[in-house]
């Protein structure tokens, strides 16, 4: 079933650490919360379990007013980031639990941990304790016992916080094989933007306790709706500059841009290192270091006291210290308000 949050708030005494949040999610998608620390993520997943409570605002699963109710109340499924097995009980008997506690038929259960733990691939671990797991593993029981019970949600608060790199990817491409096998609608809270590109249908991207921007990764990545959606998704992160327009044009070095809006006379010139590339004509600038990241390398350059990122082919070749002239590519870069930094225009 979908989510629907209607002018969420969400206190902690006097700090409001959700303010006034709308949001759909479509039923049987995989949907991330995306943000910094702090930026209220967590808070809204905890909102949405029934753990926290709202100060205003409304929760529906599908048509249902859940607001307030309790989270066994909900029939949900939800992974923590620190696993939360039972260290004395079995895999089998974790992944039982809660079914058990929803008063199964006893060979009914038996029959659903057998298949869920063939979907999360760990069927032939059922007799291990969890200190005999990898991390991954664990986390796998976990997600088993969350969607034991059939639940028409899934939430998982930072599932992947805990895993080594490799880990992270092969994880997470199970998360989503999971979550499309099943059918489930599921919330993913990361910080990791690389996450959430990866796998979700869409990014819900907070600060601040509000959303900023929500749409396909592709989208968001794109055509960011304001500057710190620009910085904060792409890693690199976006370059930005300050510029000074006259009559819709600015100049830096020997670098002109026109087609700038001709009303405005101060604003910020965002671009990312993809879309840096070497001229006759441009910003002149100091290549400060060289990192090699396999099929490209990554400079780091200076410009009037500022640094730029800029990423080339593995095959150019470039020394710290040496000079080089870059542009941003024609209809690469972003034009955000200096004041409101709201996205206004590409040039």
């Amino acid at each position: 079933m979908g989510i629907r949050l209607e002018n969420l708030v969400v206190k902690f005494g006097d700090f409001k650490a959700i303010n006034d949040v709308t949001l759909q999610i479509p039923k049987g998608k995989l949907v991330s919360l995306l943000g910094p620390s702090g930026s209220g993520k967590s808070t809204t997943l905890f909102t949405i379990s029934g753990i926290h409570k709202p100060h205003s605002g409304k929760i529906f699963f599908g048509d249902r007013d859940v607001t307030g109710l309790e989270p066994e109340q909900l029939g949900i499924g939800l992974v923590f980031q620190n696993y939360a097995l039972y260290p004395h009980m079995t895999v089998r008997e974790n992944i039982l639990f809660p079914l058990r506690n929803l008063k199964w038929d006893k060979v009914k259960a038996e029959e659903r941990v057998l298949e869920v733990a063939k979907i999360v691939k760990i069927q032939d671990q059922l007799d291990k304790k969890p200190a005999q797991l990898s991390g991954g593993q664990q986390q796998r029981v976990a997600i088993a016992r969350a969607i034991a019970k059939n639940p028409d949600i899934l939430l998982l608060d930072e599932p992947l916080s805990n895993l080594d790199t490799k880990l992270r990817v092969e994880t997470r491409q199970e998360i989503r094989r999971i979550q499309k096998e099943t059918g489930v609608t599921a919330i993913f809270v990361t910080h990791d933007q690389e996450e959430a590109m990866s796998i979700s249908d869409e990014i819900v991207l907070m600060k601040d306790g509000a959303i900023q921007q929500i749409s396909s990764p592709s989208d968001i990545y794109m055509n960011p709706v304001n500057k710190f959606v620009a910085s904060f998704i792409g890693s690199p992160e976006m370059n930005f500059i300050d510029i000074a327009i006259n009559d819709g044009k600015c100049t830096i070095d020997s670098l002109t841009i026109d087609n700038l809006p001709k009303n405005m006379t101060k604003a910020t010139l965002g671009f990312r290192a993809e879309d840096l590339e070497v001229a006759t004509e441009g910003l002149k600038t100091k290549v400060m270091t060289v990192e090699i990241l396999g099929r490209e390398r990554l400079l780091t350059l200076e410009h009037q006291g500022r640094t730029y990122k800029m990423l080339v082919d593995k095959e150019f070749y470039v020394n710290e210290g040496e000079e080089l002239i870059v542009k941003p590519k024609t209809g690469k870069s972003y034009v955000f308000d200096a004041e409101s930094e709201a996205f206004v225009t590409k040039c």
